[in-house]
């Protein structure tokens, strides 16, 4: 007996060593094939970062340490509270809007048999480069543009309506919808996709089941779709709040480096202070920031992702 048991503890000790060898070996190729992306992320993002956070305890002309006086300065300043007060108005309209309408257009394409055209040509915003969307938008809202030559040919025709005056939409309180209006056009189709990617994947048992046994579209909506994509949500929402903070080429193309006050954002900010050299704001600027948009992905990660 004790001979049988001294080889079946050696059999497992064996076992286990091999197990453990395995495994050893397993690690060190998930480290090596992760490694390259990491040195990536390291080299051109994390160090960078680090500098830029070393940099916002300093002054810019002579590297002296201020300790928070450039986070002082940045809180102080008049342009900065404007920009922030525009910025966070744009995010706060912007992202609902465009998962809401990307949604309901998703919803309405779920069901249709052929709607690769439509998904394709949602898509094409994507493809039209930042100057060509630029100059149709000039075409569109310029105060000869043809809106503004739509609307007043509708007041002549119509001898009920006032005379129209024809707008210059860019540098008026109509600025944001304009902004936001482009946003939309340039970022539906893409989230639209995103959303029938996350559709696609419920069970189709559930809901035909739950219609069986005579549930209407709101509960169906309610107790299985939205459940279902509650990781999709937060994937849509991390990528519509960068949206956001994206879509800034296309306002300063637009509109220039200092644009109507209702549409000068961070980013404009940012870009005259680089143009002042003024670093040391723009690197405390940088780094707060930075902490707003990731406490925005904590906040959008803990009410959208689903409960595991």
């Amino acid at each position: 007996m004790n001979g049988k048991w001294r080889l079946r503890w050696k059999s497992r000790k064996q076992s286990a060593y091999r197990k453990a060898s395995v495994n050893k070996r397993v690690t060190v190729k998930r480290l090596l094939f992760l490694l390259p992306g990491f040195t990536g992320v390291m080299v051109f993002y994390l160090l960078p970062f680090l500098e830029v956070v070393r940099r916002s305890f300093l002054k810019s002309g002579n590297s002296a340490f201020v300790g928070a006086d450039n986070y002082q300065a940045v809180f102080m300043n008049n342009a900065f509270r404007l920009a922030e007060r525009n910025t966070l108005l744009y995010m706060a309209l912007g992202v609902p809007l465009l998962m809401g309408l990307s949604l309901l257009l998703a919803m309405l394409l779920r069901n249709l048999v052929s709607r690769r055209r439509f998904v394709s040509a949602m898509l094409l915003p994507m493809a039209v480069p930042a100057a060509v969307m630029v100059l149709v938008l000039q075409i569109l809202i310029d105060k000869q543009g043809l809106a503004n030559r739509l609307l007043m040919g509708v007041s002549e025709k119509i001898a009920a309506l006032p005379p129209f005056e024809a707008v210059d939409y860019l540098n008026s309180g109509w600025a944001i919808v304009v902004v936001l209006c482009s946003f939309l056009w340039k970022n539906t189709g893409y989230m639209v996709i995103l959303w029938l990617a996350g559709l696609s994947a419920l069970p189709k048992e559930v809901e035909e089941a739950a219609k069986v046994d005579g549930a209407n579209r709101w509960q169906n909506w309610h107790y299985i779709i939205r459940p279902g994509l509650s990781g999709t949500f937060f994937t849509i929402g991390t990528l519509s709040v960068l949206q956001i903070f994206k879509s800034y080429r296309e306002v300063w193309m637009v509109a220039g480096s200092y644009p109507q006050e209702n549409i000068y954002f961070l980013q404009h900010l940012l870009q005259n202070w680089y143009l002042k050299l003024e670093f040391d704001k723009m690197a405390a600027l940088t780094v707060i920031l930075s902490l707003v948009l990731l406490v925005v992905c904590l906040l959008l990660k803990k009410r959208l992702e689903p409960e595991r």
